[in-house]
C-alpha cells in the first residue's frame, strides 16, 4: 500500500492551478492527508515583465508579495479546503527548485500545467518538466479543466478517473507507478490499461536473455515482451479490469495517441532524472506527453523516498 500523509499543492493561482486544487483536496480527503500549499514568487531578474522594471524591482516584488498574500487568503476560504488540515507557504526565488526542494518532505505533489499558448505556457511547461524529472515523489500534473474526466467537485472524496493508462518499460520502471495505478483503479472503479511500447529501431537493445538470433524474429520478441509484461503486472480477479497492450512505434507518440483513443482520464508514467543516459528510455518521452496528452499525468520517479516533514514555523500559516 502506498500511503499518502502529506500532499503538496504547488500553485501559481492560474486556471490550471485552480484545477489542481480540486484534485489535491479530493486526494487529501481520500487519503486523510495534510495539505501544504506552496506559492513561489519568482524574484529573478528574468521574471520581470519589462527590462525597465529592474530600476523599480523592489516595488514590483512588493506588489507581488501583496498579491500572493491576498490569493493565499482567498484560497484558505475556498470551499474545497473546508475541513482539511492545510498549511500555506510563500517563498521567493526560482519556482521549480523550491517545488522540488519542498517535495522532499511530502508524499505527493499536485500542480497545474498550462494548455494555452504563448510565453506563459512555455514557462509553465518548463517548470513542469523540471519537476517531473527531479521530484523525489510522484507528481500529478493537472491541465485546465482537468481533462475529459472533468474536475472533482469542491469537497469531494472521489477522483473522477474512469480509464487509467499505465505506460511501462519492462526494463526500467518505478514499482510505485504500478502500485499507484492499481490503487487508483480500485478506488475509482476504473479500468486499467498497461502499455508497453516496442521501438522497432531499438529492438536489439531489449535485454531478453534469449540469444542474439532472437532479435531477427519480431514475433518471438513480442511473445517474450508480453510474457514479461504479464509478470510485472499480473491478472488479479479481485482487481478492476486490466488490459495489457504491446504496441510498436515511438513511445511518446503512442502514449499520447492511446490516451486519446482510449479516452484516458489519467496517464501514469515512470520519470527518470535529468542528466542520466538511460539505454532503454528516452528522457524526452515524459516531456512530450506533458505537452500533448489531454488528461492529467502522474509522473512517478524510479525511487520515491519519504523524508520527514520539517517543523512548521512562522513561514507556515495553518488553515485547519
Amino acid at each position: 500500500m502506498y500511503t499518502l500523509n502529506r500532499i503538496l499543492l504547488a500553485s501559481d493561482f492560474s486556471a490550471s492551478a485552480d484545477a489542481a486544487l480540486l484534485y489535491a483536496t479530493a486526494w487529501a480527503r481520500l487519503s486523510q492527508a495534510r495539505l501544504l500549499v506552496l506559492h513561489v514568487i519568482d524574484t529573478r531578474v528574468t521574471a520581470l515583465p519589462h527590462w525597465t522594471d529592474i530600476f523599480r524591482s523592489t516595488e514590483v516584488f512588493a506588489a507581488r508579495d501583496a498579491a500572493a498574500a491576498d490569493a493565499l487568503q482567498r484560497l484558505r476560504s475556498h470551499p474545497a479546503v473546508a475541513g482539511l488540515q492545510v498549511d500555506v507557504l510563500a517563498q521567493h526565488g526560482t519556482p521549480r527548485t523550491h517545488i522540488v526542494d519542498t517535495a522532499a518532505h511530502v508524499d505527493l505533489v499536485v500542480m497545474g500545467i498550462g494548455r494555452g499558448a504563448g510565453e506563459n505556457r512555455h514557462r509553465t511547461e518548463k517548470i513542469a518538466q523540471y519537476v517531473a524529472h527531479n521530484s523525489p515523489v510522484p507528481v500529478l500534473f493537472v491541465p485546465q479543466g482537468g481533462g475529459s474526466a472533468g474536475l472533482p467537485p469542491a469537497g469531494s472524496t472521489r477522483l473522477p478517473f474512469r480509464h487509467i493508462l499505465l505506460a511501462l518499460h519492462f526494463a526500467q520502471y518505478a514499482p510505485q507507478a504500478i502500485i499507484l495505478s492499481q490503487q487508483l483503479a480500485a478506488m475509482c472503479h476504473a479500468s486499467l490499461q498497461a502499455l508497453q511500447v516496442l521501438e522497432p529501431d531499438k529492438i536489439t537493445s531489449y535485454p531478453l536473455d534469449a540469444g542474439t538470433g532472437l532479435y531477427h524474429n519480431r514475433d518471438a520478441v513480442k511473445i517474450l515482451l508480453r510474457k514479461r509484461l504479464a509478470e510485472i503486472i499480473p491478472d488479479d480477479p479481485s482487481a478492476p479490469r486490466l488490459e495489457r497492450l504491446l504496441l510498436e512505434g515511438n513511445p511518446a507518440e503512442v502514449i499520447v495517441q492511446q490516451s486519446i483513443e482510449r479516452q484516458a482520464d489519467l496517464v501514469v508514467m515512470s520519470a527518470h532524472a535529468y542528466g542520466l543516459l538511460q539505454k532503454f528510455f528516452n528522457v524526452s518521452t515524459v516531456d512530450i506527453v506533458l505537452e500533448q496528452a489531454p488528461c492529467p499525468i502522474l509522473a512517478v520517479p524510479l525511487s520515491s523516498p519519504n523524508a520527514p516533514l520539517p517543523t512548521v514555523g512562522t513561514a507556515y500559516a495553518s488553515a485547519g
